[in-house]
C-alpha cells in the first residue's frame, strides 16, 4: 500500500491536484483515529463499569492504527518533498526555459530560465509562450505554435522550431510539449536557443554542399563500385566524359562497359591482369558518340569480407594534358627551329661570361663546333680594344642598365688566332643573370661598304674625266675646224693634203674616244637615234680590248645581216662596257670573252628580270658570254 502511494506507474491515471491531496487525506484518517483512541482510553480508565478487557483492546488497536496512519502522513510529506526538492533543483539548474501547467492553462510550476525569458512585463503561462513565438519570421510559424498546443492538450508529445526576431538579431527557439506521464492533464514546456546548433547546421550543410559541388565538378572523376563491378557512386565529371547521366551509370553503369578492349579474364572490378590492393593503369575509355580517350585510372580495392569488396578509383583525363604536352613539344621545336636556323648568331652566357648554348649560325662564322665553342668564355674569342668595350657591355647588363649599344667587334675564329670575323653585337638579359648575345656577320656588309666607296672614287674619277673631255672636246673642235679651213685652200693633189686629212682622221677618233669617255662617266645625254649595231661594237672594241687587258681573249660575233635600231647610243655603249669589266673582275689572269649578235623574232610577251615584260616584236640580241666564276644561287636571287 505504501508502495503504491509513493510510486507512479502509467496504470495510475490520477490528476496531479488528487496526487497532491494523498497526505492531507491520511492526516485527517489518522488524526480521527486517535482522538477515537484517546476517547476510548478516557472512558475505559474513568469507568470500569463500562470497558472490559475487549474494550480495552479496541482502544489500544485504534491507537495503534492512528499511529500508524499518521507515520504514513508524515513518510508521504517527507518524501513530496523530497521529490520537490530534487525537481526543484533540475528545474532551476537547466538552462532551458521551462514550465508546467494543467490543461485549465493553470500554471503549476516554472523555472527561473523561464521567467527572464518572459520578461517582467508577461506572466508565466501558455499565453507567455505564445507571445515568446509571436514575432516570428516563419511564414506559418503561428500556425505550426496553435496545432502544437492544441496537440499536447490532448495529450500529444510535439516538437517545434521557429524562427523570431531578437535582440541581437533572428534567434532560433525550439518548443517542445511533452505531458507529465501519471499525471493527467498536466503538460511540461520546454523551450530552449538552437541558434548555435542551426549556425552549426548551416555551416555543416554549406560545406556539405561546397564538398558535394567540388567533388562533382572537380578537374578529375571520382567513382565507387561494388564487387560487380557496378558503379556506386560517380561524380558529375565522369559521368559527363563517359557520356552519361549520373542516374543512367548509377541504375546500370559497369567499369568495363567504358573501356575500350578491356582484357578477358579479368574481374570486374580489376583495370589490370592479377588485380591487387592498389591498381594503376592507363586506358582507352569510351566516351560520348564513339569518343574514345586516354585516362589514367587510380583506385584502391578493400575486401571487406571474403565476398564483399569496396572499390574506390580516380580517372584523370589524359587528352588536355597530353595536347599540352605536345602544343610545349611545338613549342621548343618551334623555338628550336628558330635558335638553330636564325640567320643571325645567338649565343646564351651565364653571368660568369661561360658560352652555355649556341646555335649554327655563330659556329659557322666562328668555323668550329659547338663542343669548341660552348664551356669557354664569350671574351676569349675577343681581342684589343674591342675587349674593353665587350665587358663594359656586360658589366652593364650585370648592374641592370638600359641604355646598352650595339658594338662593331672583330671575333677571333676557332680555328685560327689570327683570322677574324667583323661582327656586330646585341647584348640583352635573359631568365635571370643569363645573357643573350645577338651576333650579326658584318664581313657581307664591310666588303659592301667597301665597294662604295671603290664606286665613289670611280665616280670622282669619271667627273674628273668628263671634265677634262668636255674641255679636250673643244679643243678637238677647234682643230677639226681649221683642218676643215686648210682643205678649203689645199685640194686633193697638194702635197699637204693628206698630211691634213690624217689630222682631220685622227681628231675624228679623238672625238670618239672623249665620247666613249663621256659615256663610261654617265654624264651623257640621252640621244636615241637609228644605229648600225654592228659599226657600233666594232668602234667600241678597241676601248673593250683595252680595259680586259691583253691576258683575256676578245672575240667579236657579227650576224651576217643585222636589223637596225633605234638607241641612245652613248647608253648602249656604257652597258656594253659595265658587261665587259664585270666579265674581266669575274676571270682569271686568263679568260675568254665573247660578244655575239643576230636578229631576234618573239610571238609571245617575255618577262625580262623580275618587273618589265617584253612585248611581242623584232629585236636585235646582244649575247655576252664570259669564262668567269658566275655567281652563287643566293647572289642570283
Amino acid at each position: 500500500m505504501i508502495d503504491r502511494l509513493l510510486k507512479t506507474t502509467d496504470k495510475d491515471k490520477v490528476t496531479f491536484n488528487e496526487r497532491r491531496l494523498y497526505p492531507v487525506r491520511y492526516g485527517v484518517a489518522a488524526l480521527a483515529l486517535l482522538a477515537l483512541s484517546i476517547v476510548l482510553g478516557v472512558l475505559v480508565f474513568t469507568d470500569h463499569g463500562m470497558g472490559g478487557h475487549l474494550f480495552k483492546l479496541s482502544a489500544v488497536a485504534l491507537f495503534t492504527c492512528g499511529l500508524g496512519f499518521l507515520y504514513i502522513t508524515i513518510e508521504i510529506f517527507r518524501r513530496q518533498f523530497r521529490d520537490r526538492s530534487i525537481l526543484s533543483e533540475i528545474f532551476e539548474g537547466s538552462l532551458s526555459a521551462r514550465l508546467v501547467t494543467d490543461i485549465q492553462n493553470k500554471t503549476l510550476f516554472y523555472n527561473i530560465a523561464f521567467e527572464d525569458l518572459c520578461g517582467d512585463d508577461k506572466k508565466p503561462n501558455l499565453d507567455a509562450i505564445r507571445s515568446i513565438f509571436a514575432d516570428t519570421i516563419d511564414r506559418d510559424g503561428l500556425d505550426r505554435l496553435e496545432s502544437l498546443i492544441g496537440n499536447a492538450m490532448r495529450g500529444h508529445e510535439e516538437t517545434i522550431e521557429l524562427a523570431v526576431d531578437g535582440v541581437t538579431g533572428t534567434q532560433w527557439l525550439r518548443l517542445s510539449a511533452q505531458p507529465v506521464a501519471g499525471w493527467l492533464g498536466t503538460i511540461h514546456w520546454r523551450i530552449d536557443d538552437v541558434s548555435d546548433r542551426r549556425a552549426i547546421e548551416t555551416v555543416i550543410r554549406e560545406e556539405r554542399e561546397k564538398l558535394v559541388d567540388f567533388t562533382d565538378n572537380a578537374p578529375v572523376g571520382f567513382y565507387s563500385m561494388d564487387e560487380t563491378g557496378r558503379f556506386e557512386f560517380v561524380n558529375a565529371t565522369l559521368a559527363r566524359w563517359l557520356g552519361s547521366d549520373i542516374d543512367t551509370l548509377l541504375n546500370q553503369g559497369f567499369l568495363h562497359s567504358y573501356i575500350e578492349n578491356a582484357q578477358k579474364g579479368m574481374k570486374p572490378y580489376d583495370i589490370i591482369p592479377d588485380g591487387g590492393a592498389k591498381q594503376i593503369s592507363e586506358l582507352t575509355m569510351k566516351g560520348p558518340v564513339g569518343r574514345v580517350f586516354k585516362a589514367s585510372v587510380n583506385q584502391s580495392v578493400v575486401h571487406e569480407t571474403d565476398e564483399k569488396v569496396r572499390v574506390r578509383g580516380v580517372v584523370h583525363d589524359l587528352t588536355n594534358e597530353r595536347e599540352m604536352r605536345q602544343a610545349l613539344k611545338d613549342s621548343e621545336d618551334r623555338f628550336h627551329r628558330f635558335f638553330q636556323e636564325s640567320p643571325l648568331g645567338i649565343v646564351m652566357i651565364d653571368k660568369d661570361g661561360v658560352i652555355t648554348d649556341s646555335n649554327e649560325t655563330f659556329c659557322a662564322m666562328l668555323s668550329g663546333e659547338e663542343s669548341k665553342i660552348e664551356g669557354r668564355k664569350f671574351t676569349n674569342f675577343v681581342e684589343g680594344e674591342d675587349l674593353t668595350r665587350t665587358n663594359d657591355n656586360l658589366s652593364k647588363i650585370a648592374s641592370h642598365k638600359a641604355d646598352i649599344e650595339a658594338i662593331d667587334i672583330d671575333l677571333l675564329k676557332s680555328g685560327d688566332a689570327d683570322e677574324t670575323v667583323a661582327v656586330q653585337v646585341h647584348m640583352s638579359r635573359f631568365k635571370g643573370e643569363n645573357i643573350a648575345v645577338y651576333v650579326f656577320d658584318r664581313t657581307e656588309q664591310k666588303s659592301l661598304e667597301a665597294q662604295f666607296a671603290q664606286s665613289q672614287k670611280m665616280q670622282a674619277v669619271g667627273q674628273l674625266a668628263g671634265g677634262i673631255a668636255h674641255d679636250f672636246n673643244n679643243l678637238l673642235t677647234a682643230m677639226i675646224g681649221f683642218c676643215d679651213l686648210l682643205l678649203l685652200r689645199h685640194k686633193a693633189g697638194d702635197p699637204s693634203f693628206n698630211d691634213i686629212m690624217q689630222i682631220k682622221q685622227n681628231s675624228n677618233r679623238a672625238a670618239n674616244l672623249v665620247r666613249q669617255l663621256l659615256a663610261f662617266s654617265r654624264q651623257q645625254q640621252l640621244n636615241p637615234k637609228v644605229l648600225d649595231v654592228t659599226e657600233v661594237l666594232t668602234e667600241l672594241s678597241h676601248l673593250i680590248r683595252r680595259l680586259i687587258g691583253v691576258q683575256i681573249d676578245f672575240e667579236l660575233i657579227h650576224a651576217p645581216v643585222l636589223d637596225a635600231v633605234k638607241v641612245d647610243e652613248g647608253q648602249l655603249e656604257q652597258v656594253l662596257i659595265n658587261l665587259a669589266v664585270n666579265a674581266r673582275d669575274a676571270m682569271d689572269s686568263k679568260g675568254h670573252l665573247e660578244i655575239e649578235t643576230e636578229n631576234l623574232t618573239t610571238l609571245k610577251p617575255r618577262r625580262i628580270g623580275t618587273e618589265e615584260t617584253m612585248p611581242p616584236g623584232h629585236w636585235v640580241a646582244i649575247r655576252v658570254r664570259d669564262t668567269g666564276c658566275g655567281m652563287d644561287d643566293e647572289t642570283i636571287a
